[in-house]
C-alpha cells in the first residue's frame, strides 16, 4: 500500500489545487513545545489551535471522539475547517453543540431516521435531492450563519466543472455543509452562478490549507480515511487468475442491525459510485496530510464502511482512542 500511495503521489500533485501549497507550513518548534506543556498541565494555551476535519461519510463520526479527547486534554479549539462529514461535525461544534449533543444525534439514529432523511429523485444529477438533510441540519444548527458562530468556521466545496475549490465562510451554515457534503452521483450538487458544487473532499479531503489560511498557530489535522496499518506492508498489488473473474450481479437480503446496506448483498450502482469516491479521497488525503505538514496528524481507521451510519459508536470510540494515542506521543516527546 505504501508503494501504491507513492505512485499516487504524482497524481495528487495534479489534483490538489495550487493554493494548497501556497501557504507554506509555519510549524513553530516554540508553539509545539507550548502545546506539549499544555497537555502536561504546565502552561496555559496562549496560542490558537486550528482543527482540520476531513471527509469520510459515516467514518466521519470519529470526529466526535476526536473532539471529546481534545476537550478532556484541555485543548481549546479556536477555528475549524471541514470537508464533507468533517464540515457537518465541525460546523455543529462551531455552532455551540456540545460533544454530548453531537453524540446523541449520532447514536440515537436508527434505520427509520436515516430513511426519513432520504428524498430520492430521478437521477439526472444525483440519486438523493438532499433538501431533507439540509432542513435537518438547519434545525440542528438553530438556523445560524457562519459569521455568527462562536468558533470561526469554514467549509469546502468544489466546482465539478472546473475543479476549483471554494471556501465558504459566510452565510447559512446548513447550506454550506450541505454543499460541502454533496457526494457526486449520490447527492444532487448545489449551484451558485454557473458553478456546480460538489463534495469538498474531492480535492481537499483534509483542509489543512484552509485552516492555515485562517491564521491558526497550531494545526491539528484529522484524517478519518486512513488506511489500516496492516495494509502498509507487502507488495503494491496481487495477482489474480482471469478465469476466476465472473460478471457481478446485485442481490439483496434484509440487513442485520448495524450492518451497512451494501454488506447485505452485492453493492448497487449508488454504493459502488460512493465507494469509488471514498477510495479516491482516501488516497488524496494520505498524501495531503504528508504535504500539508500539520503540527499534529490524527489518522483514524474506523474499519467501517462509508455507508454504515448506524455504527457511530464504533467510529466515535476509534476517534477518541486514536486522539489519545497521538496526544500521548506529544506529551511524552516521542
Amino acid at each position: 500500500m505504501k508503494l501504491f500511495q507513492k505512485r499516487f503521489f504524482l497524481i495528487t500533485l495534479l489534483v490538489i489545487p495550487w493554493y494548497s501549497l501556497a501557504f507554506s507550513p509555519t510549524n513553530s518548534p516554540e508553539i509545539s513545545d507550548k502545546f506539549a506543556l499544555v497537555l502536561k498541565g504546565q502552561a496555559e494555551q496562549d496560542f490558537t489551535v486550528g482543527l482540520a476535519l476531513g471527509a469520510g461519510a459515516a467514518k466521519g463520526f470519529a470526529h466526535i471522539g476526536v473532539l471529546e479527547a481534545l476537550e478532556k486534554a484541555g485543548i481549546r479549539i479556536d477555528m475549524i475547517a471541514g470537508s464533507s462529514m468533517g464540515s457537518i461535525i465541525g460546523g455543529g461544534y462551531a455552532a455551540g453543540l456540545t460533544v454530548e449533543e453531537l453524540s446523541e444525534v449520532a447514536l440515537n439514529s436508527d434505520w427509520l431516521d436515516v430513511i426519513n432523511l432520504i428524498d430520492p429523485v430521478f437521477p439526472t444529477r444525483g440519486f438523493i435531492d438532499g433538501q431533507k438533510i439540509q432542513d435537518f441540519l438547519d434545525k440542528l444548527y438553530k438556523h445560524k450563519n457562519i459569521e455568527d458562530l462562536s468558533i470561526p468556521f469554514a467549509a469546502t466545496t468544489v466546482d465539478i466543472l472546473k475543479g476549483d475549490l471554494y471556501v465558504m465562510n459566510k452565510g447559512s451554515l446548513a447550506r454550506a455543509v450541505r454543499a460541502s457534503s454533496s457526494i457526486p452521483i449520490v447527492f444532487n450538487p448545489q449551484s451558485s452562478g454557473g458553478r456546480v458544487l460538489v463534495d469538498g473532499g474531492m480535492i481537499d479531503p483534509v483542509p489543512i490549507d484552509v485552516v492555515r489560511s485562517m491564521g491558526a498557530d497550531y494545526i491539528i489535522a484529522v484524517n478519518v480515511l486512513a488506511f489500516p496499518e496492516d495494509k502498509d506492508e507487502g507488495d503494491s498489488f496481487s495477482y489474480l487468475n482471469a478465469n476466476l473473474v465472473v460478471n457481478s450481479k446485485t442481490t439483496w437480503r434484509i440487513p442485520k442491525a448495524h450492518e451497512a446496506w451494501y454488506m447485505a448483498g452485492k453493492p448497487n450502482m449508488a454504493e459502488i459510485a460512493h465507494e469509488t469516491v471514498i477510495l479516491s479521497m482516501a488516497l488524496i488525503a494520505a498524501n495531503q496530510v504528508e504535504l500539508g505538514k500539520p503540527d499534529l496528524a490524527i489518522n483514524v481507521s474506523t474499519g467501517l464502511a462509508a455507508w454504515n451510519f448506524l455504527a457511530a459508536e464504533i467510529a466515535i470510540q476509534k476517534g477518541y482512542d486514536e486522539t489519545l494515542k497521538a496526544l500521548d506521543l506529544v506529551r511524552t516527546g516521542q
